[in-house]
């Protein structure tokens, strides 16, 4: 079944046993599921006999990084060798208002219905939150500033745009927003780098991830970071400090993960 039958059958009230779609009860699932599969990774990392510590590390030096737990009580853990794998976290828009957006990381923590919603970005996160959107009944709109899927097979690409618009996604293309601004009835009036206005619910920003590494004390200890992304700079897996390893999306020129 494509987007348009399923939008259809929700607009109809045909959907899922005849209701229509409940976005409460959809952010209520993700959400337990989510919290069901980190219950799942503590119970594997306990029966591996792997501790796990909910706290955030930061390098004091090489053989040495300072721990800080939610409550803020600090302690210190030292090791010969430390892995680094925090991965990435969206990039902000840059531009007036860009606070306003939020990012894949919340979509599904939206105490309210999305509405109508603009998605800034053509990384196949953004175009998967738009089809999933979409095909939920919702209208939606994708800002492209260049082109579609930058870095995959251009054929596939293409058809994946036409489809996509071909189901009702809209798309605004050689465009970014320049300005956002909150009206008094809770809208958010965007404006674009061609003159372009238009109001939505929601504003969903998918223009790629930075690593999560503001926060390690990298400095401390003179680990290389690209400071375009704040990605770390490794040869090997292995970073500029000879002891201090980095895999995934926060280790800088390889393949992403989560492109």
């Amino acid at each position: 079944m494509g987007m348009s039958q399923d939008v259809q059958d929700n607009n109809n009230g045909n959907g899922n046993g005849g209701e229509m779609h409940n976005w409460e009860l959809l952010k209520t699932n993700v959400q337990n599921h989510i919290r069901g599969l980190n219950f799942k990774y503590r119970v594997d990392l306990r029966e591996k006999n792997v501790t796990y510590l909910n706290m955030l590390g930061k390098f004091v030096d090489r053989n040495t990084i300072e721990t800080v737990d939610k409550k803020g009580n600090r302690g210190t853990i030292t090791s010969s060798r430390f892995l680094i794998a925090v991965g990435g976290r969206p990039t902000p828009l840059d531009c007036e208002g860009g606070e306003l957006a939020i990012s894949s990381d919340d979509i599904f923590s939206l105490n309210h219905d999305p509405g109508k919603v603009l998605c800034v970005g053509a990384s196949y996160i953004s175009l998967e939150c738009a089809g999933f959107l979409r095909g939920i009944g919702k209208d939606v709109t994708v800002a492209v500033r260049s082109i579609l899927l930058r870095g995959f097979d251009r054929e596939c690409a293409d058809m994946i745009g036409d489809y996509m618009k071909s189901e009702g996604v809209k798309f605004k293309e050689e465009v970014l927003p320049t300005k956002m601004v909150k009206t008094d009835g809770g809208k958010i009036a965007v404006t674009f780098s061609n003159g372009d206005q238009e109001e939505f619910d929601t504003v969903l920003a998918a223009i790629g991830r930075t690593g999560d590494t503001q926060k390690l004390g990298l400095e401390n200890v003179g680990v290389s970071v690209n400071p375009k992304n704040s990605k770390i700079s490794a040869k090997l897996e292995q970073s500029s400090v000879p002891n201090i390893y980095v895999i995934g999306d926060v280790m800088d020129g390889c393949p992403e993960l989560t492109p």
